[in-house]
């Protein structure tokens, strides 16, 4: 068991999703088949020994509550410790307006009641597969105040605009902190991976909070250089970092390269999920799937290109689904044509439609939708 706890925040980081997040929070996105975004941090976290994991959720959290419900697929259905949703409770500022020091400051009670030394605090919009173990070592080593965790992306990498970067010296020590440029000077990329003793976070929330602060990356990290000892751990590893619908559809079809789904899912720490048993998918005769991943429970008699499909999908005869993210429960009528088309959970097209988007532009079918 890892002295650590986890406290992962469900930010209202959906501008840039369109429909996708109208009923949910981008934590409950729906990703590769069968999982969601928060899979995989609670994953990493069971992984790395953590058994007191807090979700400090901000707004539409309702899916998420029925996704993660007491814990039990990632064993936090504990006696002693465990899951805990943390409703917000925001008072100093709309909810609208809240920021990570608002969250944060609303789970001040149970960073009090915990008694783990660490907590790793992260988002749940990053997909990855890593342990928190070697984060926590490296810390330790250092003899850090907090320490922040990158990877290596590409100066042009649009997504790089979007993120916090850190400019590091040899040592590991970050000297320089950059929150959303124009132009990055820096390529090495902030994961929103946090790691910092518990009582120094209660301090620095606390303080935060009375100066009016919202932010954890302006007013608490960016202030603070002088006064903290700030490093950096370098990740190697796949990073997929979900911030609009175009990052959510490019990282949905990462997900037919092999050598991705090897790094994510077929390593020693597995990535855990709700349990929904269905039959086999049943592919009919007229059925033709190439480079797909297709869940259970699905009906396919027709053709599916480079595609992820989810449970219980029907594909009609003459159906030409191509490039696609076909979500639970959906239904594809007879000779429907669909090519980069995003279709959310329990959509319904009649026979005959045509949606073509982009995969720089993928069209949008928001939930219950009847075409």
């Amino acid at each position: 068991m890892t002295d650590a706890m986890g406290i992962i925040l469900t930010r209202n980081q959906d501008a840039n999703m369109n429909e996708l997040t109208q009923v949910r929070d981008i934590s409950a996105l729906p990703f590769a088949g069968r999982y969601r975004l928060i899979d995989f941090v609670l994953s990493n976290m069971v992984n790395s020994g953590i058994i007191n994991v807090g979700i400090a959720t901000h707004v539409n959290y309702s899916s998420l509550m029925d996704h993660v419900g007491s814990g039990k697929p990632w064993d936090l259905n504990r006696k002693n410790y465990g899951l805990f949703m943390l409703p917000p409770q925001v008072r100093g500022a709309s909810l609208g307006a809240a920021g990570d020091v608002d969250l944060l400051h609303n789970v001040l009670t149970y960073l009090h009641r915990s008694k783990q030394k660490y907590v790793v605090l992260t988002g749940a919009n990053v997909v990855c597969n890593m342990s928190y173990n070697e984060i926590i070592k490296y810390h330790e080593e250092k003899g850090a105040d907090i320490t922040v965790v990158y990877n290596e992306a590409a100066l042009d990498d649009p997504q790089l605009k979007k993120c916090t970067t850190y400019d590091v010296n040899n040592a590991g020590k970050v000297v320089e902190i950059h929150h959303n440029l124009s132009e990055p000077v820096s390529k090495n990329a902030g994961m929103d991976i946090y790691i910092i003793e518990r009582t120094k976070l209660q301090a620095l929330i606390e303080d935060a909070y009375a100066k009016g602060s919202h932010s954890f990356i302006n007013d608490i990290l960016r202030t603070s250089m002088d006064n903290l000892s700030i490093y950096a751990y370098k990740y190697d590893g796949f990073v997929g970092r979900i911030d609009s619908v175009v990052s959510y559809y490019e990282n949905n079809m990462k997900m037919l390269c092999p050598e991705v789904r090897e790094e994510l899912f077929a390593g020693e720490n597995p990535v855990y999920t709700k349990v929904k048993d269905q039959v086999p998918t049943k592919y009919l005769e007229g059925a033709n799937v190439k480079n797909s991943l297709i869940a259970d429970g699905c009906i396919i008699d027709g053709s599916v290109e480079n595609s992820i499909i989810f449970r219980g999908v029907h594909i009609a005869k003459g159906a030409h689904v191509k490039n696609c993210i076909v979500m639970q429960n959906s239904v594809i009528s007879e000779r429907c044509d669909l090519e980069s088309v995003v279709i959310d959970k329990e959509c319904t097209l009649r026979m005959g439609k045509r949606l073509v988007g982009q995969p720089t532009y993928p069209f949008i079918l928001p939930k219950r939708t009847l075409v």
